[in-house]
């Protein structure tokens, strides 16, 4: 047995089953694919094994969703091993690699159409984001006439909200006197809606957030309206509340 020529010795205690160390000064040892567990961790060793044992570990990854970690990291992995045995002429593929890479090959398929369908819904929410952002700022530059700094700063968070709301926005703001009254109130609107979405409620503390937030230095507000997405909702009441 290859184990006991080697006189390898597995480690229990510290190790999974399946991998198996040589004597302490050959700093080296053994893994034995298909002792190893059927674990997520082990399915990048395990795809590499044969017969039962890597196709059932294909049979696993197939079985992961497209956007799960794992399966994109070890498709990568095995995209990698794949180029480098195609890449070296030299070397024939033997039968087991060709059948690996066969095996391999629609999942890599299904994994590049989600990648460019994934692309595709980034686009089109981002040109929607966009063409909303033109259209507010075109709205409050006709109605309004030049934008200023306090206004501009709403540009980018307001043209996120989903269509539905963004246009009952617009609504409310051409019901609005134009001069600087309505102006004024135009930006509580724009603050109002931003902190709505981010709070998923209204409250009875949203009026004086709201006052907090547009009471805040222009530099201040930008940073904070940047830093929306990335805070809780206590962090946001703590800091307008």
């Amino acid at each position: 047995m290859v184990l006991n020529g080697f006189r390898a010795q597995p480690d229990e205690p510290n190790w999974m089953p399946g991998i198996y160390f040589l004597g302490e000064f050959m700093r080296s040892g053994i893994v034995v694919i298909h002792q190893l567990p059927k674990t997520p961790e082990t399915l990048w060793l395990r795809i590499l094994g044969k017969g039962k044992v890597q196709e059932r570990a294909v049979a696993e990854l197939s079985a992961l969703a497209t956007d799960n970690p794992l399966r994109t990291n070890t498709l990568e992995l095995l995209y990698r091993l794949q180029s480098n045995l195609v890449a070296d002429l030299e070397q024939p593929i033997e039968t087991e690699d060709r059948e690996l890479i066969m095996t391999i090959a629609p999942l890599f398929q299904e994994q590049l159409q989600a990648a460019q369908e994934q692309g595709i819904e980034q686009g089109i929410e981002q040109g929607r984001q966009e063409q909303q952002r033109l259209i507010l700022e075109n709205f409050l530059r006709v109605r309004f006439g030049e934008l200023d700094s306090l206004m501009i700063a709403f540009l980018s968070p307001i043209s996120k909200i989903p269509a539905a709301e963004f246009t009952v926005i617009l609504l409310g703001i051409s019901m609005l006197t134009v001069d600087a009254a309505g102006r004024q109130e135009a930006v509580r609107l724009l603050a109002e809606n931003v902190l709505v979405l981010r709070l998923n409620q209204s409250s009875d503390s949203l009026p004086a957030m709201v006052a907090n937030l547009l009471a805040l230095p222009v530099a201040e507000l930008t940073l904070l309206l940047e830093e929306l997405p990335q805070l809780s909702t206590d962090e946001l009441i703590y800091r307008l509340g």
